[in-house]
Formats: C-alpha cells, structure tokens, sequence
C-alpha cells in the first residue's frame, strides 16, 4: 500500500496538468480548505457562475465533494443549473447538488489508469492524501 500527499494548490496543478478540469471551470485558486472557481454555462443571460468546491469523505469508492454557489440568487436557479452541467459531466461523477460524486474506479478507468484500487481519500489542514494498493 503506498499513501500519496499533496497541498491543494498541488491538486489543482494535477487536475489542470491532467485535463480533469473541464472547459467550463475557470480561475481555479484555493483558499483554505476550498478550492474557489467561476463555471462557464455558456448562457446569454448568467454566462459566469462563482462557486466554490470543497472535499466531505470518501465512501464506496465515490470521493464525495460540497458544491456551493456563491451567489444566492443564483442558489435559487440551481436546477437549471444542474440541468446545464449535467450534459457537460463525465461519466465518473454524479451531481446531485450540493454535492458531487466522483466515482474513482471510473475515473481511473477513462484515464486508462490500471492496476491500482483507491482505498481511502483524506484531506486535513490542507494537506490532501490518497491511500492506494495493489489489484
């Protein structure tokens, strides 16, 4: 079994390094335990939406993610939303707001990433550690 540990600023580097983050998600930046970002909706009317992520627990092989929408006018629209990014998500994560489903086995899957199963995922004081071993 080996453990992975990196800050979250070193997380959003990964995430951007390896195209996890889509088109949609601009100026990503962390603050404290969360990392804060604008989404794209591609809208005429609210073309920018401010949100802000931050991580809850690990459970069945499903990291699980808080979204929050930093505008609450825009809180209150937030099943057109979820309308508009759920035709945008990959198949590995789930938006049931206000929280986000990443499905690891997946995610490694479409990375064509093998051999490897993610036992456990922890963030404290900022430091983010992955536990993983061996298939």
């Amino acid at each position: 079994m080996a453990k992975i540990s990196f800050s979250l600023e070193e997380l959003t580097q990964i995430l951007i390094s390896n195209e996890l983050l889509r088109g949609g998600i601009l100026r990503p930046k962390v603050e404290g335990n969360r990392i804060h970002f604008v989404i794209r909706t591609n809208s005429f009317i609210l073309p920018y939406i401010p949100a802000s992520l931050g991580y809850l627990s690990f459970s069945d092989n499903q990291a699980i993610f808080e979204l929050t929408i930093v505008n609450s006018y825009i809180n209150k629209a937030v099943n057109r939303l979820k309308q508009m990014l759920q035709l945008k998500l990959p198949a590995y994560l789930k938006l049931e707001y206000p929280k986000i489903f990443v499905d690891v086995d997946k995610l490694l899957e479409e990375k064509n990433i093998k051999g490897i199963r993610v036992k456990d995922v922890s963030l404290k004081d900022g430091e983010f550690s992955i536990a993983i071993c061996n298939i």
